[in-house]
């Protein structure tokens, strides 16, 4: 009986302890700047399009979360750079990488987005709320190199009028 439970016991004890993680790094997020939101299928598409990646551009995402951006830039020939400071958003990043075979091409640094390199993004991805664009506005026009595309996600920078928008995603050029 009681080598019929243990295998059971190991499960539910790993569940459990995967719960608990889960639920710490959500928390975790809900104070952050940048929290976790999954961009959906149709948004990276968008994204991707407006963006025109070509094959050879590094690509920079600040808060990069599970790496669908990081994902379809690589699959269009970039280099790309991921900035998160979630371990578990880093960890689901790199699993899917090595899935689908760009481990060569995403580089994620576990570190504080605000210390990213933006001198070598030919594109930068920005997502954040509302109350921290001001913030990301004076900080990549402040670190891009002039011609670098800025692509951001639904809260429009607010002080600079985008070249171009489809949707909630809009287009800037330093």
């Amino acid at each position: 009986m009681v080598v019929i439970l243990l295998p059971f016991l190991i499960i539910i004890t790993f569940l459990l302890l995967l719960v608990i993680v889960l639920f710490f790094f959500t928390v975790f997020d809900l104070f952050l700047e940048l929290p976790y939101v999954g961009a959906k299928r149709e948004m990276v598409s968008t994204i991707v399009k407006l963006a025109q990646i070509e094959k050879g551009e590094t690509v920079v995402d600040l808060g990069s979360g599970d790496g669908r951006l990081l994902i379809a830039a690589a699959k269009k020939g970039a280099k790309a750079i991921g900035y998160e400071i979630n371990p578990f958003l880093i960890a689901v990043t790199l699993i899917h990488t090595k899935l689908e075979g760009l481990g060569n091409q995403v580089w994620i640094q576990r570190e504080n987005l605000w210390k990213a390199d933006l001198a070598v993004a030919d594109i930068i991805f920005v997502y954040a709320k509302r109350k921290s664009m001001q913030k990301f506005e004076d900080f990549v026009y402040k670190n891009a190199q002039k011609g670098t595309r800025v692509i951001v996600n639904t809260n429009p920078f607010p002080n600079v009028k985008p070249q171009k928008a489809l949707g909630k995603i809009f287009l800037y050029k330093i």
